[in-house]
């Protein structure tokens, strides 16, 4: 029995670092997100000791993989407002106003939660992976990958990121500036069966320059459906309610 246990950890063993580290990626968001092309409502909340909680909810529209449309939908003076990402473009439309305006992935919209990390659930469509060998997180034996942008417009620099060797969960990960400062770290957490496979429902983001405060991502609602085209076009925003 202890030998067939020994193959049987050699075999996975050997499959899992037959893969590329790009393939080991694309497991990675296999994970956090269902296709190419689905829907799902999020909500952020931001806190710090001492203040009162801060939150937004949104419903975000992804379709082939690369573009997504976030919709605000609380607190109310936000109702309304959109977010479009296109590729690694992205703008922000607000009722009212005569065009969309172009804003930046990379700025902040709540805490330690930046525009693209609402828009963008997958990391394999910005970054080149680099596998780093294994490592123990708390009970976890974990691939260690590191992620560098394919391009300047990507929302981080470099991030280093844990996942399960043999389910390829998410389990951490760490964002870097361009300098090479730990800016935030991330916990991908409330593992839960969401069509056909578990997923972390749950991120909680650490802020590693501001200590003391963190943001909670929490993804519900999932579901595999179609957008049209028409709602990922910069000049349809004003139509959509």
């Amino acid at each position: 029995m202890r030998k067939v246990i020994l193959l049987l950890l050699i075999f996975i063993a050997t499959d899992t670092f037959a893969l590329t580290p790009a393939e080991i990626l694309k497991r990675v968001d296999e994970i956090r997100a269902p296709g190419d092309t689905f829907t799902f409502d999020l909500k952020l909340t931001y806190k710090k000791e001492g203040k009162e909680d801060i939150i937004q909810k949104f419903t975000v529209r992804v379709k082939d993989a690369d573009k997504s449309l976030v919709k605000f939908t609380y607190p109310a003076e936000n109702k309304g407002r959109l977010f479009l990402m296109v590729g690694n473009n992205m703008w922000i439309y607000i009722p009212g106003t005569r065009a969309p305006i172009r804003i930046s992935p990379q700025q902040r919209l709540l805490g330690q939660i930046s525009n693209g990390d609402v828009a963008r659930v997958v990391y394999s469509l910005d970054y080149n992976a680099k596998l780093l060998g294994e490592e123990k997180i708390d009970k976890s034996q974990c691939l260690k990958l590191e992620l560098t942008q394919k391009s300047k417009q990507a929302v981080y620099s470099r991030i280093i990121l844990w996942a399960e060797t043999k389910s390829f969960k998410p389990i951490k990960a760490e964002f870097y500036t361009a300098s090479g400062k730990l800016l935030k770290t991330a916990f991908y957490k409330g593992y839960t069966e969401v069509l056909g496979k578990e997923r972390p429902l749950v991120s909680e983001i650490y802020d590693e320059l501001r200590k003391g405060e963190y943001s909670i991502m929490e993804y519900s609602n999932m579901k595999v459906v179609d957008t049209p085209a028409a709602f990922f076009q910069k000049t349809y925003l004003e139509h959509i309610r």
